[in-house]
């Protein structure tokens, strides 16, 4: 890959993650950033190839499902790694504990009502697909300005940055809800550290 094309897609990465921390915030879902954990993006990098491989597919005719569903991906990683990591830690397909309950197409409804742990028909569940929903619907239109050719090389990069920031995303939600913050710590260097 050229290093235009490397700029290009870092900076739309960057560009479209900062657009759904704020939509989250506003709709008071996050507090005003993303709260990233290493060993969750670690095993992203080990289940995106098996995402890829039933949402690609879903693109033409299902797109916002076959971008959002990764972020129900990476709420079901952060309920895993909050309450079971060591039982969990070594399996290096995170995807497939939630997609074959009930398949691709029902993978959102498995993550919320038997990982998140909301009814279907709750108040929470329905403020949460709604974000998740806009979140969605934000990332087309953020995808189709940028003129890209359909089912191009680039096409499938773009496809490939924009759903693991929404399984970043799906880790950042499901953390807030678990009451999990960014707070200085001092250590011999200061920085930020997730606690809840």
């Amino acid at each position: 890959m050229e290093q235009k094309e490397l700029e290009f897609l870092n900076s739309f990465t960057e560009k479209l993650a900062d657009t759904l921390v704020k939509q989250c915030t506003a709709d008071k879902m996050l507090d005003g950033k993303m709260l990233l954990v290493e060993e969750l993006n670690e095993k992203w990098r080990t289940s995106a190839p098996e995402y890829m491989v039933d949402a690609v597919p879903q693109i033409a005719e299902y797109p916002s499902a076959a971008i959002a569903w990764a972020c129900y991906v990476g709420m079901g990683a952060a309920v895993l790694w909050d309450k079971s990591w060591g039982d969990y830690k070594d399996k290096e397909d995170w995807y497939s504990l939630m997609a074959k309950p009930r398949g691709f197409d029902a993978l959102d409804e498995y993550v919320v009502e038997c990982l998140v742990g909301y009814k279907l028909d709750s108040e929470e569940n329905q403020k949460l697909e709604s974000t998740i929903r806009k979140c969605a619907h934000t990332a087309q239109t953020m995808i189709r300005k940028e003129g890209i050719e359909p089912q191009s090389v680039m096409a499938f990069h773009l496809f490939a940055r924009v759903v693991k920031v929404f399984f970043e995303l799906g880790v950042s939600l499901e953390l807030h809800h678990r009451g999990y913050k960014y707070v200085k710590v001092n250590l011999n260097v200061e920085g930020e550290a997730p606690v809840s």
